[in-house]
């Protein structure tokens, strides 16, 4: 089809999450993936409990489970000269407190699974070029299919960017806001691997440990892994040779928490990168198209609220859709109430995790915040990761 109502940019959760739902309404809809699934990503695979609560509602929750998802109800903090600070999920209203860890290859495969059987045409491996623009406004898209010479256009009453934080369409229409293009020593980027946990006995919480020169994540997923995610600076990552085996050894084993959790297990994926990376808030609709999960803002991956962002952010954008497809596209009035919501559900609590980010890069300022945390009995640190969460419930 080269005229649709919805075409969406991007087959991961946002993407697939909204073509699913508007496919349900009657909606022609097209996504456009870039990758053939099922593909593994630079991610934390933590999915919190809002995020669960929207799986449960597009039906995808048991499916993963049965795939051998995990089930996390804790998360631990710590710092390589101490303290270790241990606190409950928090449970926000109707979501609960249970968490969940599952690879994206998948996550992601079975969402855009499901997106299809509501309806929505897949294409896949496509990518979008070009944005096709009149009078300001996003009418459509160039296609062209990655690895072969097929190319399309398709006109839409609505384009969807849901390609993340390097979407091609944010590069376009606001460039200054997306990653940048250059990196220094200063610059942050994110490394991932799984680990074989060799048949032991996972814990069921999500680590949060902080090294000179960044942070590292690890969660249980499906078949007995690990995920080992970081964040770290290139200044680091240069005195490690560039070399992320190398990090892991003379950097994150220091902190004598993270050598406990990773244990004797080792890599069974290749190390994925991407960076450099620029946190914060970003733009939620442009130019007559609108934005979803990373192309809309991108929160500090140490808070695990990436995936459950772009789950509730597709319920979210749900309702402006189909308004902005009733209308025939997205006018300038629909564009502002959508900008609104999401600033209210995503807006600031994005950029409070990124004053915390901030402190997290630096292990010298963090320890005494752990410290302080660690002593100040049951409420506080409670309440300090219950504020980087968004309650969404639909």
């Amino acid at each position: 089809m080269n005229e649709v109502d919805l075409l969406v940019v991007g087959g991961g959760p946002a993407g697939a999450a909204v073509a699913a739902l508007a496919a349900c309404s009657g909606k022609t809809t097209l996504v456009v993936e870039r990758a053939r699934f099922p593909r593994d990503k630079v991610c934390g695979e933590f999915l919190s409990a809002e995020g669960c609560r929207v799986l449960e509602r597009l039906g995808v929750l048991e499916r993963l489970l049965a795939a051998g998802a995990v089930w996390m109800e804790g998360c631990r903090i710590t710092h390589p000269r101490g303290p270790r600070l241990d606190v409950a999920l928090p449970a926000l209203g109707a979501n609960g407190r249970e968490a969940l860890g599952i690879s994206r290859a998948k996550l992601d495969t079975e969402l855009l699974s499901v997106a299809a059987a509501r309806g929505a045409e897949v294409l896949q491996p496509w990518e979008a070029t070009r944005a096709v623009v009149e009078d300001d406004r996003v009418r459509g898209l160039k296609l062209r299919e990655v690895g072969g010479e097929a190319t399309r256009e398709v006109r839409a009453k609505l384009v969807v960017a849901a390609d993340g934080r390097r979407s091609m369409l944010a590069r376009r229409l606001h460039p200054h806001l997306g990653d940048p293009r250059r990196s220094g020593p200063r610059s942050w980027f994110g490394l991932e691997v799984h680990l074989d946990a060799g048949g032991r006995r996972l814990a069921s919480r999500i680590e949060l440990h902080l090294f000179d020169g960044g942070y590292a994540g690890i969660g249980p997923v499906e078949e007995g892994r690990l995920n080992l995610g970081m964040i770290v600076n290139v200044a680091t990552l240069r005195a490690c040779g560039g070399s992320p085996a190398r990090l892991v050894e003379r950097r994150l084993l220091t902190n004598p928490f993270l050598r406990e959790a990773i244990g004797d297990a080792l890599p069974c994926s290749p190390w994925k990168s991407i960076g450099p990376l620029r946190f914060g808030p970003r733009r939620a609709a442009a130019s007559g198209a609108l934005f979803v999960g990373d192309a809309a803002g991108t929160v500090d991956p140490f808070c695990g609220e990436g995936m459950a962002n772009a789950l509730c952010g597709a319920e979210l954008a749900l309702p402006y859709v189909l308004d902005a497809l009733g209308q025939g596209e997205l006018t300038d009035e629909i564009a502002a109430r959508y900008e609104h919501a999401w600033r209210q559900a995503f807006g600031r609590v994005t950029r409070r995790v990124r004053r915390l980010g901030r402190l997290l890069e630096r292990p010298a300022l963090a320890r005494p915040v752990l410290s302080l945390l660690a002593g100040a009995g049951r409420g506080l640190a409670p309440r300090l990761v219950a504020s980087t969460r968004t309650d969404w419930s639909r």
